[in-house]
Protein backbone atom coordinates (compact mmCIF):
# COMPACT_ATOMS: atom_id res chain seq x y z
CA UNK A 1 0.00 0.00 0.00
CA UNK A 2 1.28 3.70 -1.19
CA UNK A 3 2.60 5.67 1.96
CA UNK A 4 1.29 9.32 2.46
CA UNK A 5 3.38 11.67 4.36
CA UNK A 6 1.78 13.46 7.20
CA UNK A 7 2.25 16.33 5.89
CA UNK A 8 1.10 15.91 2.57
CA UNK A 9 -2.39 14.27 4.55
CA UNK A 10 -3.26 17.22 6.37
CA UNK A 11 -3.16 19.73 2.93
CA UNK A 12 -5.62 17.12 2.02
CA UNK A 13 -7.30 16.99 4.86
CA UNK A 14 -7.49 21.06 4.83
CA UNK A 15 -8.86 20.93 1.26
CA UNK A 16 -11.46 18.30 1.98
CA UNK A 17 -12.60 20.30 5.30
CA UNK A 18 -13.39 23.73 2.63
CA UNK A 19 -14.86 21.77 0.17
CA UNK A 20 -17.04 20.80 2.77
CA UNK A 21 -17.47 24.03 4.39
CA UNK A 22 -18.06 26.04 1.18
CA UNK A 23 -20.73 23.35 0.31
CA UNK A 24 -22.33 24.06 3.98
CA UNK A 25 -22.58 27.20 2.59
CA UNK A 26 -23.75 27.04 -0.94
CA UNK A 27 -26.48 24.77 -0.12
CA UNK A 28 -27.69 25.99 2.86
CA UNK A 29 -30.90 27.49 1.35
CA UNK A 30 -32.02 24.08 0.34
CA UNK A 31 -32.28 23.14 3.94
CA UNK A 32 -35.58 22.74 5.42
CA UNK A 33 -35.88 25.98 7.09
CA UNK A 34 -37.89 25.93 10.69
CA UNK A 35 -40.41 28.55 12.07
CA UNK A 36 -39.83 29.74 15.44
CA UNK A 37 -43.47 28.73 18.07
CA UNK A 38 -45.51 31.15 18.28
CA UNK A 39 -48.13 31.57 21.62
CA UNK A 40 -50.40 34.20 19.71
CA UNK A 41 -50.37 36.07 16.51
CA UNK A 42 -47.38 37.37 14.92
CA UNK A 43 -46.48 39.42 12.12
CA UNK A 44 -43.45 38.90 10.65
CA UNK A 45 -41.51 39.63 7.14
CA UNK A 46 -42.90 36.29 5.62
CA UNK A 47 -46.36 36.52 6.62
CA UNK A 48 -48.67 35.80 9.68
CA UNK A 49 -48.03 33.34 12.09
CA UNK A 50 -50.65 31.62 14.36
CA UNK A 51 -49.86 28.85 17.00
CA UNK A 52 -49.40 25.67 16.73
CA UNK A 53 -49.04 26.04 13.16
CA UNK A 54 -45.31 25.75 11.21
CA UNK A 55 -45.17 27.96 8.26
CA UNK A 56 -46.52 31.49 8.00
CA UNK A 57 -49.25 32.53 6.13
CA UNK A 58 -47.98 34.43 3.16
CA UNK A 59 -50.94 35.79 1.13
CA UNK A 60 -53.46 36.89 4.66
CA UNK A 61 -51.33 39.53 5.48
CA UNK A 62 -51.96 41.23 2.40
CA UNK A 63 -55.97 41.48 3.03
CA UNK A 64 -57.42 44.26 2.69
CA UNK A 65 -61.05 45.70 3.49
CA UNK A 66 -64.00 44.68 6.02
CA UNK A 67 -65.53 41.62 7.20
CA UNK A 68 -67.97 40.33 6.59
CA UNK A 69 -70.91 39.21 9.06
CA UNK A 70 -73.78 36.73 8.47
CA UNK A 71 -77.06 36.33 10.19
CA UNK A 72 -76.49 32.48 10.88
CA UNK A 73 -72.67 30.59 10.46
CA UNK A 74 -72.97 26.34 10.25
CA UNK A 75 -69.65 24.71 10.70
CA UNK A 76 -69.43 20.79 10.19
CA UNK A 77 -68.35 18.60 13.11
CA UNK A 78 -66.97 14.82 12.25
CA UNK A 79 -67.61 12.55 15.58
CA UNK A 80 -64.78 11.37 14.57
CA UNK A 81 -62.61 14.59 14.59
CA UNK A 82 -64.02 16.51 17.34
CA UNK A 83 -60.53 17.68 18.82
CA UNK A 84 -60.15 19.58 15.04
CA UNK A 85 -63.08 21.84 16.57
CA UNK A 86 -61.43 25.08 17.67
CA UNK A 87 -64.93 26.50 19.92
CA UNK A 88 -63.67 30.12 19.68
CA UNK A 89 -64.58 30.14 16.19
CA UNK A 90 -67.82 32.39 15.71
CA UNK A 91 -70.56 29.60 14.50
CA UNK A 92 -73.99 30.03 15.39
CA UNK A 93 -74.83 26.32 14.49
CA UNK A 94 -72.81 23.18 14.47
CA UNK A 95 -73.95 20.00 12.59
CA UNK A 96 -72.84 17.22 14.04
CA UNK A 97 -71.44 14.42 11.38
CA UNK A 98 -73.10 12.05 11.55
CA UNK A 99 -75.65 8.87 12.16
CA UNK A 100 -75.38 6.15 9.85
CA UNK A 101 -77.33 3.91 7.96
CA UNK A 102 -76.10 0.17 7.83
CA UNK A 103 -75.78 -2.57 5.60
CA UNK A 104 -78.76 -3.89 6.87
CA UNK A 105 -80.90 -0.90 6.93
CA UNK A 106 -80.61 -0.09 10.39
CA UNK A 107 -79.65 3.57 12.32
CA UNK A 108 -76.41 3.25 13.72
CA UNK A 109 -73.70 5.42 15.49
CA UNK A 110 -76.22 8.27 16.28
CA UNK A 111 -73.84 10.54 18.21
CA UNK A 112 -74.59 12.32 21.26
CA UNK A 113 -75.22 16.03 22.10
CA UNK A 114 -73.21 16.21 24.87
CA UNK A 115 -70.50 15.48 22.31
CA UNK A 116 -70.26 19.25 21.75
CA UNK A 117 -69.23 21.06 25.11
CA UNK A 118 -71.76 23.54 27.07
CA UNK A 119 -69.36 26.30 26.10
CA UNK A 120 -70.82 25.94 22.67
CA UNK A 121 -73.66 28.27 23.27
CA UNK A 122 -75.39 27.89 19.79
CA UNK A 123 -77.65 25.45 17.95
CA UNK A 124 -76.49 22.07 17.30
CA UNK A 125 -77.97 19.73 14.26
CA UNK A 126 -77.62 16.02 14.17
CA UNK A 127 -77.39 14.63 10.33
CA UNK A 128 -77.72 11.48 8.99
CA UNK A 129 -76.10 9.79 6.05
CA UNK A 130 -76.58 6.83 3.84
CA UNK A 131 -73.39 6.04 1.76
CA UNK A 132 -74.43 3.84 -0.68
CA UNK A 133 -77.28 4.19 -3.50
CA UNK A 134 -78.09 0.32 -3.58
CA UNK A 135 -78.99 1.20 0.29
CA UNK A 136 -80.49 4.33 0.00
CA UNK A 137 -83.24 2.81 -2.29
CA UNK A 138 -83.31 0.00 0.33
CA UNK A 139 -84.36 2.29 3.11
CA UNK A 140 -86.58 4.26 1.18
CA UNK A 141 -89.02 2.41 -1.17
CA UNK A 142 -91.65 1.27 1.44
CA UNK A 143 -91.72 -2.12 -0.09
CA UNK A 144 -88.60 -3.12 2.10
CA UNK A 145 -89.88 -2.00 5.16
CA UNK A 146 -87.23 0.34 6.52
CA UNK A 147 -88.20 3.62 5.85
CA UNK A 148 -90.55 3.44 9.11
CA UNK A 149 -87.94 2.25 10.98
CA UNK A 150 -85.18 4.74 10.53
CA UNK A 151 -87.74 7.69 10.44
CA UNK A 152 -88.62 6.64 14.10
CA UNK A 153 -84.69 6.41 14.73
CA UNK A 154 -84.17 9.94 13.83
CA UNK A 155 -86.94 11.39 15.01
CA UNK A 156 -86.47 9.60 18.71
CA UNK A 157 -82.40 11.20 18.50
CA UNK A 158 -82.85 14.66 17.45
CA UNK A 159 -85.25 15.24 20.68
CA UNK A 160 -81.85 15.84 22.17
CA UNK A 161 -80.76 18.63 19.40
CA UNK A 162 -81.95 21.72 17.70
CA UNK A 163 -82.75 20.53 14.64
CA UNK A 164 -81.86 17.74 12.14
CA UNK A 165 -79.97 17.35 8.40
CA UNK A 166 -80.60 14.91 5.91
CA UNK A 167 -77.22 14.54 3.94
CA UNK A 168 -78.01 11.56 1.97
CA UNK A 169 -76.22 12.14 -1.52
CA UNK A 170 -76.68 8.77 -3.44
CA UNK A 171 -80.71 8.72 -4.21
CA UNK A 172 -81.37 7.25 -7.23
CA UNK A 173 -83.09 9.39 -9.60
CA UNK A 174 -85.95 7.10 -9.13
CA UNK A 175 -86.73 7.11 -5.77
CA UNK A 176 -87.31 10.48 -6.04
CA UNK A 177 -91.05 10.13 -4.63
CA UNK A 178 -89.67 7.87 -2.07
CA UNK A 179 -87.63 10.23 -0.89
CA UNK A 180 -89.63 13.40 -0.92
CA UNK A 181 -91.99 11.05 1.50
CA UNK A 182 -89.21 10.34 3.51
CA UNK A 183 -88.74 13.62 4.27
CA UNK A 184 -92.23 14.85 4.79
CA UNK A 185 -92.12 12.12 7.61
CA UNK A 186 -89.83 13.42 9.01
CA UNK A 187 -90.55 17.21 9.12
CA UNK A 188 -93.96 15.83 10.45
CA UNK A 189 -92.30 14.88 13.33
CA UNK A 190 -90.50 17.47 13.94
CA UNK A 191 -92.86 19.73 14.84
CA UNK A 192 -91.49 23.03 14.86
CA UNK A 193 -87.39 21.76 15.03
CA UNK A 194 -86.34 22.79 11.50
CA UNK A 195 -85.42 20.16 9.12
CA UNK A 196 -82.71 21.27 6.62
CA UNK A 197 -81.99 19.09 3.29
CA UNK A 198 -78.52 18.84 1.78
CA UNK A 199 -78.41 18.85 -2.14
CA UNK A 200 -75.85 19.13 -4.91
CA UNK A 201 -74.99 22.46 -6.50
CA UNK A 202 -76.69 23.36 -9.28
CA UNK A 203 -76.37 26.14 -12.40
CA UNK A 204 -79.77 25.02 -13.96
CA UNK A 205 -82.96 23.12 -13.08
CA UNK A 206 -82.43 19.29 -14.48
CA UNK A 207 -85.18 17.54 -15.98
CA UNK A 208 -85.07 14.39 -13.73
CA UNK A 209 -83.68 15.70 -10.50
CA UNK A 210 -83.82 13.63 -6.87
CA UNK A 211 -82.83 16.63 -5.53
CA UNK A 212 -85.00 19.32 -7.49
CA UNK A 213 -84.86 22.18 -5.40
CA UNK A 214 -88.30 23.53 -5.67
CA UNK A 215 -89.51 19.96 -4.56
CA UNK A 216 -87.86 19.64 -1.34
CA UNK A 217 -88.15 23.25 -0.93
CA UNK A 218 -91.79 22.93 -0.45
CA UNK A 219 -91.13 20.31 2.45
CA UNK A 220 -87.41 21.44 4.30
CA UNK A 221 -87.07 24.30 6.17
CA UNK A 222 -83.81 25.15 5.05
CA UNK A 223 -82.03 23.49 1.77
CA UNK A 224 -77.82 23.31 2.24
CA UNK A 225 -76.44 23.95 -1.05
CA UNK A 226 -72.75 21.61 -1.19
CA UNK A 227 -71.34 24.51 -3.55
CA UNK A 228 -67.83 22.56 -3.52
CA UNK A 229 -66.05 19.45 -5.60
CA UNK A 230 -66.38 21.11 -8.55
CA UNK A 231 -63.38 19.62 -9.28
CA UNK A 232 -62.99 16.04 -8.10
CA UNK A 233 -59.73 14.16 -7.77
CA UNK A 234 -60.74 11.37 -10.61
CA UNK A 235 -61.09 14.28 -12.98
CA UNK A 236 -59.28 17.25 -14.12
CA UNK A 237 -57.02 19.28 -12.20
CA UNK A 238 -59.12 22.49 -11.15
CA UNK A 239 -61.02 24.85 -8.31
CA UNK A 240 -62.91 22.76 -5.31
CA UNK A 241 -65.18 25.67 -6.34
CA UNK A 242 -64.02 28.30 -8.50
CA UNK A 243 -65.71 31.85 -7.96
CA UNK A 244 -67.21 31.80 -11.40
CA UNK A 245 -69.06 28.78 -10.67
CA UNK A 246 -70.54 29.50 -7.51
CA UNK A 247 -71.69 33.13 -8.89
CA UNK A 248 -73.96 31.12 -11.17
CA UNK A 249 -75.39 28.49 -8.35
CA UNK A 250 -75.93 31.37 -6.36
CA UNK A 251 -77.94 33.21 -9.23
CA UNK A 252 -79.83 30.12 -10.15
CA UNK A 253 -80.93 29.13 -6.54
CA UNK A 254 -82.76 32.52 -6.03
CA UNK A 255 -84.61 31.38 -9.11
CA UNK A 256 -86.42 28.86 -7.18
CA UNK A 257 -86.38 30.59 -3.57
CA UNK A 258 -85.98 33.18 -1.61
CA UNK A 259 -82.35 33.48 -0.35
CA UNK A 260 -83.20 33.08 3.17
CA UNK A 261 -84.07 29.51 2.23
CA UNK A 262 -80.87 28.73 1.51
CA UNK A 263 -77.19 27.30 3.53
CA UNK A 264 -74.73 28.22 0.84
CA UNK A 265 -71.73 25.83 1.67
CA UNK A 266 -68.07 27.02 1.10
CA UNK A 267 -64.97 23.98 1.60
CA UNK A 268 -62.13 24.85 3.51
CA UNK A 269 -60.11 21.85 1.78
CA UNK A 270 -58.31 21.22 -1.25
CA UNK A 271 -56.80 18.04 -3.81
CA UNK A 272 -54.07 17.36 -5.58
CA UNK A 273 -53.68 15.78 -9.03
CA UNK A 274 -50.96 13.65 -10.49
CA UNK A 275 -49.82 13.54 -14.17
CA UNK A 276 -49.76 10.44 -14.76
CA UNK A 277 -50.82 7.70 -12.25
CA UNK A 278 -49.68 3.94 -12.85
CA UNK A 279 -51.45 2.20 -9.62
CA UNK A 280 -53.63 -0.29 -11.24
CA UNK A 281 -54.17 -3.55 -12.54
CA UNK A 282 -51.90 -5.05 -15.36
CA UNK A 283 -52.68 -7.55 -18.31
CA UNK A 284 -48.95 -9.51 -19.32
CA UNK A 285 -48.88 -7.35 -21.81
CA UNK A 286 -49.57 -4.17 -20.39
CA UNK A 287 -46.50 -5.07 -17.90
CA UNK A 288 -44.44 -5.58 -20.45
CA UNK A 289 -45.02 -2.63 -22.15
CA UNK A 290 -44.34 -0.84 -18.88
CA UNK A 291 -40.90 -2.49 -18.46
CA UNK A 292 -39.96 -1.42 -21.84
CA UNK A 293 -41.28 2.20 -21.90
CA UNK A 294 -39.45 2.92 -18.72
CA UNK A 295 -36.23 1.28 -19.60
CA UNK A 296 -36.16 -1.47 -16.84
CA UNK A 297 -33.01 -3.58 -17.29
CA UNK A 298 -33.45 -5.69 -14.64
CA UNK A 299 -35.95 -8.06 -13.78
CA UNK A 300 -36.06 -10.33 -10.72
CA UNK A 301 -37.77 -13.19 -9.32
CA UNK A 302 -39.03 -14.05 -5.94
CA UNK A 303 -39.35 -17.89 -6.09
CA UNK A 304 -39.79 -17.55 -9.41
CA UNK A 305 -42.65 -14.63 -9.62
CA UNK A 306 -40.90 -11.58 -11.50
CA UNK A 307 -40.99 -7.98 -10.13
CA UNK A 308 -39.14 -4.68 -11.18
CA UNK A 309 -38.79 -1.23 -10.16
CA UNK A 310 -38.39 2.00 -12.01
CA UNK A 311 -38.27 5.90 -11.10
CA UNK A 312 -40.97 8.05 -12.81
CA UNK A 313 -41.37 11.75 -12.43
CA UNK A 314 -45.08 13.15 -12.08
CA UNK A 315 -46.36 16.94 -11.92
CA UNK A 316 -47.95 17.50 -8.82
CA UNK A 317 -51.20 20.27 -9.27
CA UNK A 318 -52.59 21.24 -6.01
CA UNK A 319 -56.22 23.38 -5.64
CA UNK A 320 -57.32 24.43 -2.54
CA UNK A 321 -58.33 27.08 -0.02
CA UNK A 322 -57.35 29.88 2.04
CA UNK A 323 -59.14 33.11 4.03
CA UNK A 324 -58.70 34.76 0.91
CA UNK A 325 -60.10 32.59 -1.34
CA UNK A 326 -63.37 31.97 0.91
CA UNK A 327 -63.48 35.72 1.90
CA UNK A 328 -63.91 36.45 -1.75
CA UNK A 329 -66.66 33.63 -2.22
CA UNK A 330 -68.76 34.83 1.11
CA UNK A 331 -68.86 38.64 0.26
CA UNK A 332 -70.37 37.28 -2.90
CA UNK A 333 -72.77 35.49 -1.05
CA UNK A 334 -73.47 38.29 1.20
CA UNK A 335 -73.77 40.80 -1.90
CA UNK A 336 -76.34 38.55 -3.05
CA UNK A 337 -78.56 38.64 -0.07
CA UNK A 338 -77.41 35.24 1.24
CA UNK A 339 -77.35 35.86 4.90
CA UNK A 340 -76.31 31.88 6.31
CA UNK A 341 -73.45 30.02 5.02
CA UNK A 342 -72.10 26.17 6.33
CA UNK A 343 -68.62 25.11 6.26
CA UNK A 344 -67.39 21.43 5.18
CA UNK A 345 -65.57 20.95 7.64
CA UNK A 346 -64.40 22.70 11.37
CA UNK A 347 -60.66 22.00 11.68
CA UNK A 348 -59.63 21.74 7.93
CA UNK A 349 -59.89 25.33 7.91
CA UNK A 350 -57.27 28.78 7.40
CA UNK A 351 -57.41 29.90 11.23
CA UNK A 352 -57.28 33.21 9.54
CA UNK A 353 -60.56 33.04 7.97
CA UNK A 354 -62.45 33.88 11.87
CA UNK A 355 -60.57 36.90 11.08
CA UNK A 356 -62.56 37.58 8.05
CA UNK A 357 -65.97 36.25 8.58
CA UNK A 358 -67.97 36.12 11.53
CA UNK A 359 -71.55 36.49 12.68
CA UNK A 360 -73.78 39.40 13.56
CA UNK A 361 -73.79 38.73 16.80
CA UNK A 362 -70.29 37.89 17.96
CA UNK A 363 -68.78 39.39 15.26
CA UNK A 364 -65.13 37.48 14.07
CA UNK A 365 -62.32 36.23 16.00
CA UNK A 366 -58.80 36.45 16.20
CA UNK A 367 -57.91 32.67 17.46
CA UNK A 368 -54.66 33.03 19.48
CA UNK A 369 -54.69 36.32 20.27
CA UNK A 370 -56.59 37.39 23.91
CA UNK A 371 -58.98 40.01 22.91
Amino acid sequence: MKKISLSKFNKIFAVELCLILFASVLFADSKTKTYPKVTEKTITEEGVMYPDYSHPYKWNSDMKGNPVLFDELWGYVMVSRLNDYIYESPLTDVALFAAEINSYGELVNVPSRSLISSKFKGRVHLVTICESTSLSHFCLDPHFKCRDKIVKGLLDASKDFDGLQVDWELVPARDDENFYEFLKELKKGLGKKPLTVCVPARTKTLKKDVYSYQKIGKIADRIMIMAYDEHWTKGPAGSIASYDWCVKIADYAKTVWPEKKYIMGLPFYGRTWCSDSVQQAWAFNGMNRQAHENNVVKIEREKGVPHYEYKKEVTVTGWYEDAYSNYERAKMYKAKKYNTIAFWRMGQEDVAVWEWIGNKTSGTKQLGVEE
